[in-house]
């Protein structure tokens, strides 16, 4: 009996309409409908289907996931009137031009949420990537209005609220009594304001994402940090994030992941951390123009936790990272599946055999299974002879865009690709696995 079902067509030249006609073909037992993409019509009228079914047998759907062309009320409204039972709504839109004022999402169309008494999860979001656009007749009253009708939601992922300030995100921080996790991304006027009263009461947050909010600083990061049940921090382009909030963050003892890109910290910041309790898994640096060779052997070698238990770390974009961090993580990230090191331009080959023979012959659990060296033009063509068997052996994917290692006709590359079938050489400059899940690439070099 099916009861989850996800279908999803990539690239960027698709064929929206081509889910049309699968309404004709759910089963009764369905549960779970992930559909990406599809235009909002044919959304509309395969929502009508279920609610036709529901009226006569029952459609017991409990999560649905769209990405549609465009969102407006008419399709908010009819999925509330149609899938009473929904727990999670994941609605995303890709605009390729303004959206008319009388046909998009607006305060009413929050509004109509309220009936959805089951609902836990619920993901707004207008992406940006074709067009500069955001939800301009959503505003604090809209939010205000969501709080009020869904105070049950445990997570809630909200992006391009461009007309939201901080009285109406603190209005879902405080409405939502049992939310965990809470993601906003390019909120504008999202600052230190939204946060005042958080530790007002209890707080139940254990993943917060914060993303591209360039008002936010570490006044914010201090106020989080009073929450011990943290275990997920994405600030991401909160520039103003500096080195007095890494000494709350050191004292969360459920930390597990951490992204600081583009922040303001420093060496001394890293210092601080790798004193700290948390057990930090996955840790971000990126862009982080004031961190050095320094600040890594300070985060590995102190007496945290964080030296022994990461497993990913990203340090692209930082003019100051050499070989001589490259070396400190070899020696001390023991358990380091993932690294990236993108756009590092004093890293050369002693960096790669200074990985190559991370640990050869440690648990396979704990071997180096992903290395981003996109744009690191420090490496010669000689490092070939590093990427060859004995060396990385757990190696499953590789990024060598844009240098000497990606040199036409040269047939090295294609006969480590034969030794290792399970490997992908990625020379198209993707993020680390070829980012988003839906594999780009199929094992080889491309």
């Amino acid at each position: 009996m099916l009861q989850s079902l996800s279908l999803k067509i990539r690239g960027t030249d698709v064929d929206t309409s081509a889910f049309a006609s699968i309404q004709f073909f759910l089963p009764k037992t369905l549960k779970r409908l992930k559909l990406h993409p599809v235009l909002e019509q044919d959304g509309i009228q395969l929502i009508s289907k279920l609610q036709v079914d529901r009226t006569s047998s029952g459609f017991p759907l409990l999560c649905l996931s769209l990405v549609l062309d465009i969102i407006s009320d008419e399709l908010i409204i009819l999925i509330t009137n149609s899938l009473p039972l929904l727990i999670e709504l994941y609605l995303e839109d890709r605009p390729n031009k303004e959206p008319l004022l009388y046909h998009d999402l607006t305060n009413n169309g929050l509004q109509s949420l309220a009936p959805c008494r089951h609902l836990r999860s619920l993901s707004l979001i207008r992406c940006r990537r074709t067009y500069q656009v955001s939800f301009k007749r959503i505003n604090d009253m809209g939010m205000f209005l969501l709080s009020e009708g869904c105070k049950g939601l445990e997570s809630v992922r909200l992006c391009g609220f461009s007309r939201v300030s901080d009285a109406g995100f603190a209005s879902i921080l405080h409405s939502c009594q049992r939310l965990k996790k809470f993601e906003v991304r390019n909120g504008l006027f999202l600052s230190d304001l939204a946060f005042h009263n958080l530790t007002a009461g209890p707080c139940t947050l254990v993943e917060v994402r914060l993303t591209s909010c360039t008002l936010i600083t570490s006044e914010t990061v201090t106020k989080l940090a009073c929450s011990k049940s943290i275990e997920v921090l994405d600030l991401c382009g909160c520039k103003s994030i500096a080195d007095s909030c890494l000494s709350s963050l050191s004292r969360l003892p459920q930390l597990t992941s951490l992204n600081l890109t583009g922040a303001d910290v420093t060496d001394y910041g890293l210092s601080v951390l790798g004193e700290g309790c948390p057990s930090i898994t996955q840790l971000c640096l990126r862009g982080c123009k004031r961190v050095t060779d320094e600040g890594l052997f300070l985060l590995l070698q102190g007496r945290g936790r964080v030296g022994l238990s990461l497993a990913a770390l990203d340090l692209g974009h930082i003019p100051g990272i050499s070989d001589k961090a490259i070396h400190a993580i070899a020696k001390a990230g023991v358990g380091l599946t993932e690294l990236c090191i993108r756009y590092c331009f004093h890293v050369t080959d002693l960096s790669v055999e200074a990985l190559a023979m991370k640990r050869m012959f440690q648990d396979e659990s704990k071997m180096l299974r992903r290395l981003d060296l996109f744009n690191c033009i420090g490496l010669s063509a000689d490092s070939f002879r590093l990427l060859r068997r004995p060396s990385f052996p757990g190696i499953h994917w590789l990024g060598i865009g844009h240098t000497r290692l990606t040199s036409k006709g040269d047939g090295r590359l294609s006969e480590i690709c034969q030794e290792r079938p399970w490997l992908t050489v990625c020379s198209d400059g993707c993020e680390m696995g070829c980012h988003d899940g839906w594999q780009f690439h199929r094992p080889g070099y491309h």
